[in-house]
């Protein structure tokens, strides 16, 4: 559901910003510290209730109280204030109980410093762009989740207590082999959306393949890792086996990518593999996210900046780009210029 106005009060450095918004394009532009970081991630607590960035009790501008970001959405009005531990979700005027109600009714697909290179990250950057895309393509999944890390956190709990019998093994084997039965899945319709737009940009870099590492020991069931390595997971206080330490591998020609690819093509690999998770949702006639782009030309050269927009073009999305300056937008993209200084919106333009 795209935004088509957009209001900011007292986040990081913008005191009060109002933006309309393209339905398609969106350019931020600025200087580093003037604000577009802000306006992002501002769009990114109203659609899932927290920040990407490490230090969410510094969001709220400096003096200030609270915060607040509201959206208008297509016959829809969607609102989040937070004062202190406080915070208060509207939604049409009606209060949500909940921030996970929010990944519904704003799909956003967020890319900025914490997970733009998730191919060479950790393990856990790789899940979370892994998740993201079942979680839109696959309605039950965040169910599954949800049981699975609850499971989780009780076994875990009880491992730390030392005491009592263990209750929890049912659950955390029930929805853990589920989760990983949808994770290979949605890697098997993914997988060659993801070599095709690869092979569109690299060309000669071709042979792409994707390998999902379940979590645990590959010859065995989940169940009987539990049992196995019950000592040990009793003895460090945690579970050592399942989802939760699943892994994501991205191979080209049969080699790790992360030893063969330089960090651009890197970048260019993970924006594949995004625009892919993309895809999937508009064959499947489903809600397309607004995607968010932090830092829009850094790594990528001019012919990669070009097949991206090409890319998102086909796709139809709206999207909310920074860059530095005008110059690193491709010639051919129409939408919105929103020119920012120390967190004020200077000029707004069309292209």
């Amino acid at each position: 559901m795209p935004l088509e106005a957009l209001h900011i009060q007292s986040v990081r450095s913008i005191e009060t910003l109002d933006l309309k918004a393209d339905r398609q394009w969106n350019w931020l532009i600025g200087a580093n510290g003037t604000g577009k970081s802000s306006v992002l991630e501002a769009i990114h607590i109203l659609g899932t209730g927290q920040t990407w960035r490490h230090s969410p009790r510094h969001v709220q501008r400096d003096g200030d109280s609270e915060y607040l970001v509201s959206a208008h959405l297509p016959d829809h009005f969607l609102a989040l204030r937070r004062r202190g531990e406080e915070r208060e979700i509207r939604y049409d005027g009606e209060s949500l109980s909940s921030a996970w109600m929010l990944l519904d009714i704003l799909p956003l697909q967020s890319l900025h410093d914490d997970n733009s290179h998730f191919v060479a990250g950790t393990a856990e950057d790789r899940r979370r762009v892994l998740d993201w895309g079942i979680y839109y393509a696959d309605r039950y999944y965040g169910t599954v989740f949800r049981q699975y890390r609850r499971a989780l956190q009780q076994r875990n709990a009880w491992l730390k207590s030392g005491h009592g019998q263990q209750p929890w093994d049912d659950g955390v084997i029930a929805s853990g082999e589920e989760i990983q039965q949808r994770r290979q899945e949605h890697l098997a319709a993914v997988q060659p959306e993801v070599a095709a737009l690869w092979e569109r940009w690299s060309g000669s870099l071709s042979g792409l393949s994707l390998h999902l590492h379940s979590g645990w020991k590959e010859s065995l069931a989940l169940g009987d890792c539990l049992l196995r390595d019950q000592e040990q997971d009793r003895e460090m206080g945690y579970t050592h086996s399942g989802p939760h330490r699943a892994n994501l591998a991205f191979r080209v020609r049969g080699k790790a990518a992360l030893d063969i690819l330089s960090r651009g093509q890197l970048r260019v690999l993970g924006l594949a593999y995004r625009l892919a998770q993309v895809k999937i949702l508009k064959q499947a006639g489903l809600p397309l996210p607004t995607i968010l782009i932090d830092d829009f030309a850094a790594e990528l050269d001019a012919s990669a900046r070009d097949w991206w927009v090409k890319e998102l073009d086909l796709l139809g999305v709206q999207v909310f780009a920074a860059v530095t300056t005008a110059g690193q937008i491709p010639a051919a993209v129409c939408g919105s210029h929103f020119c920012l200084a120390a967190g004020q919106l200077e000029k707004e333009t069309a292209s």
